[in-house]
């Protein structure tokens, strides 16, 4: 479990709701009520996990795992990219991009891992230019055609590492799979005392 999550979920209690085809954990804290709750709903009908809460809403699809909390616990709280190839929809940024990470990918692959201040007057404009319409929420949003132009001489297949460069799981994520972890361990250690 990480550490990072802690101060959210040091008070919790988890209740087990079992229903005809539906499993709801229900990870909260009693002193908060709904500040940093989080609620696990599975259906095993349709193979699918619902998470509601304050830390925004989620619905991750798998056709034969995903339904069975158990089953989740072992498949996908340790393997966060395997869960996020299964989610459909969320409320919350999957990813994040690092800017900085991002320079020195750019740097690396088109400008022949130079240090930005060896950069000519040339290709310290295209660098710029390309980085004005950076985010941490959305990497690169737009391309200016001059950028473009000179991105695809060096390489034609350039929309591919600018997809990539800097991107991260968002933490997130990692935090859903946490807040699970501690919510089936301490079913886990209730149904062995």
């Amino acid at each position: 479990m990480m550490e990072l999550f802690a101060n959210y979920f040091n008070k919790h209690i988890v209740k087990k709701i079992e229903l005809d085809d539906i499993t709801i954990l229900d990870y909260y804290s009693p002193e908060y009520k709904q500040m940093y709750n989080l609620r696990y709903i599975f259906d095993k009908k349709n193979s699918s996990l619902a998470i509601t809460g304050d830390f925004g809403e989620l619905l991750a699809v798998n056709f034969n795992n995903m339904g069975n909390w158990e089953d989740f616990y072992k498949d996908f709280t340790n393997n966060p990219g395997y869960f996020i190839e299964k989610i459909k929809a969320s409320s919350r940024n999957l990813f994040v991009y690092d800017e900085e990470e991002a320079k020195k990918i750019i740097l690396e692959y088109f400008f022949d891992n130079k240090r930005y201040e060896d950069l000519d007057k040339n290709d310290r404009y295209y660098f710029d230019e390309l980085f004005e319409y950076f985010d941490d929420r959305h990497g690169f949003k737009h391309i200016t055609d001059t950028v473009r132009e000179f991105l695809s001489e060096q390489d034609s297949e350039y929309y591919e590492t600018l997809e990539f460069a800097g991107k991260k799981v968002s933490e997130i994520v990692f935090l859903y799979l946490d807040a699970y972890k501690r919510a089936y361990e301490s079913i886990k250690n209730e149904e062995v005392e």
